[in-house]
């Protein structure tokens, strides 16, 4: 509990759930600490059979905490995440003291996460190509892949 306080514990700026896992992960590992998998360990959660929340009409809550997460923790790589969302990050709060935090704790960069704690990730900017691919048989109208967002379903 003590590494966990020290870490600034959960971002007060989160909504309600999601992200929490991810933030809570990479404070660890850039923040000088491990996670470890120890065997014969017990990790339990608890499903509820329906939410105990109210939420926000209009808010996409896990969109607005990956962000505020991608704008602490991801650096430069938090454009990769911004480009699957169509550059769409909306309002996400105030986060100069979750930098602070991190500044303070003397974290080490995402990249470095990236080197030394899963180097096996496959990162974007890395890829030959990027971009729409069409079927030119069809007059060029018909990509390949799936769409999205419903809007875009033509």
């Amino acid at each position: 509990q003590k590494f966990f306080e020290r870490l600034g514990t959960y971002d007060s700026g989160f909504d309600i759930w999601g992200g929490e896992n991810l933030e809570l992960s990479f404070k660890t590992w850039m923040c000088g600490g491990t996670l470890e998998i120890v065997p014969c360990s017990h990790v339990g959660h608890i499903f509820r059979k329906r939410s105990p929340y109210k939420w926000r009409s209009g808010v996409n809550v896990l969109r607005r905490n990956s962000v505020r997460l991608s704008e602490v923790w991801l650096d430069d790589y938090a454009k990769y995440y911004y480009q699957r969302i169509g550059n769409e990050k909306g309002d996400f709060g105030d986060i100069s003291e979750r930098r602070a935090l991190r500044e303070r704790l003397q974290c080490k960069s995402f990249k470095w996460f990236l080197d030394n704690i899963y180097p096996e990730l496959f990162i974007p900017g890395e890829a030959v190509a990027s971009g729409e691919i069409r079927n030119m048989g069809y007059g060029g109208k018909t990509c390949l892949d799936s769409a999205s967002r419903k809007q875009d379903l033509h």
